[in-house]
């Protein structure tokens, strides 16, 4: 279906409008298939040791997915256009059989199959951004593709708990079923995407071109920015720790609070948080200027990291409801995430003006990110969990706040100080 490649690369462009539904549908397929057992509870499954049974599931999986980004590193820099959708394909199908083993497997080997559930998930999204970046309209494009990461989460778990409460699918099969409900849709928009063109020389001369990035490459552009870039991870590492705790344990907080009868809270209280955000993310695509742009970015983190901090001190003193709580804290959260997707990384690259692409600045701090979730995970459990989720995501919120502001500060004022440097050697070269 999909070898003849240079078919579809060379067909006629199709509309910006199809590929904004093809980025979103496409990772959507990827999230029923990785976050749809996220629905369930498992409180009939035990591992013994006093161990949480989700939480194991869930490590195990992040553990997984994790290991899939630090092969990204390599592969998705590396990775040629001619293979990109048959890769996309086989990650998905593989990712969708190791669920059907965890709807039939006995209860330890559970775990496995969410390792191996996990395994290729993670390289799926920098194969699908290779399809938009480099573009003039990557922005919007990308919001696109990262409106799944606050609507599809919690759409695909709406539609797990569904499932379970109408459909009698219980919390073993229910992961499956929800993956294979979004299957086709998943093939039509990697075929969507495989027919659209690559970036034209005007999108060149505004992004910088796209190439695969090797080592040496790589190598290079750590040498020569890896403070600031690294500054640009650690923000990003913080931001995968609060979103992946809120994301994997709200089912569980909404429960605490006595939602538990109304599924529908997982997706509604995303829905203002998506439109905010995205709306916000696609603008960036009306700023031409490349460092400007860059620094609008950080200004927005360090914002959203404002935000975080103000309305986690007034749901603490009681001032505000939970839901109130759950939507600035959300802003706050995935307007930076997002815009590292959209923004940051995409128009780092063109500031700078080196050869290689988004994929590989991506892929390292996602890496570094989920890294950091299994950390956070595991001492959960080694330490013990003896707080309401209420209180451990106060916690967790204004300590993360207070040092995405720092970083984001101090990632901004070396990117604007390497920016003139380039600028003076460039005056010096060229009087």
């Amino acid at each position: 279906m999909f070898q003849k490649s240079k078919k579809f690369t060379n067909s006629k462009k199709i509309s910006t409008f199809a590929i904004v539904v093809a980025v979103f549908v496409c990772y959507t397929g990827m999230y029923a298939v990785r976050k749809s057992f996220l629905a369930g509870q498992y409180l009939s499954l035990a591992f013994g040791y006093g161990l949480d049974a989700k939480t194991i599931l869930v490590l195990s999986q992040v553990l997984g997915y994790m290991v899939s980004k630090f092969i990204g590193i390599k592969i998705i820099s590396e990775m040629p256009k001619s293979k990109r959708a048959k890769w996309l394909i086989a990650f998905i199908s593989f990712g969708l059989l190791m669920l059907g083993l965890f709807a039939i497997v006995p209860g330890k080997w559970k775990i496995l199959a969410l390792f191996l559930n996990g395994l290729p998930l993670g390289m799926v999204f920098g194969i699908v951004f290779s399809y938009i970046e480099g573009r003039k309209n990557t922005e919007m494009l990308a919001a696109a593709l990262s409106a799944t990461f606050i609507f599809s989460t919690g759409l695909v778990k709406t539609v797990g708990l569904l499932l379970m409460r109408d459909f009698n699918a219980d919390e073993y099969t229910m992961p499956f079923y929800t993956g294979l409900l979004f299957f086709p849709l998943f093939l039509l928009s990697v075929w969507i995407l495989n027919k659209n063109q690559d970036p034209d020389e005007s999108d060149i001369k505004a992004r910088s071109e796209r190439v695969p990035m090797y080592s040496e490459q790589r190598k290079k552009f750590i040498r020569d920015n890896g403070v600031g870039y690294f500054a640009l991870v650690g923000i990003y590492v913080i931001l995968t720790i609060v979103r992946d705790f809120r994301d994997n344990f709200m089912v569980e907080f909404w429960a605490e609070k006595g939602y538990s009868g109304s599924p529908q809270i997982v997706t509604l209280t995303e829905i203002p948080v998506a439109v905010i955000v995205l709306a916000i993310a696609a603008a960036g695509v009306l700023i031409r200027n490349n460092k400007k742009a860059f620094s609008v970015g950080m200004y927005l983190t360090a914002g959203g990291a404002i935000v975080i901090m103000l309305f986690t001190l007034l749901f603490k003193e009681g001032l505000i409801s939970p839901v109130i709580w759950m939507i600035t804290t959300g802003i706050g959260v995935y307007l930076p995430y997002i815009l590292f997707h959209c923004l940051v990384f995409e128009r780092l690259v063109a500031v700078m003006k080196f050869k290689g692409n988004v994929g590989f600045l991506f892929y390292i701090a996602d890496a570094m990110g989920y890294l950091g979730s299994v950390i956070v995970l595991l001492l959960k459990e080694v330490i013990g969990f003896k707080q309401t989720w209420s209180h451990f995501f106060i916690w967790l919120n204004l300590e993360s706040a207070a040092l995405l502001l720092l970083l984001a500060i101090g990632s901004l004022w070396y990117f604007n100080k390497r920016v003139h440097e380039k600028s003076k050697k460039q005056v010096v070269a060229f009087p």
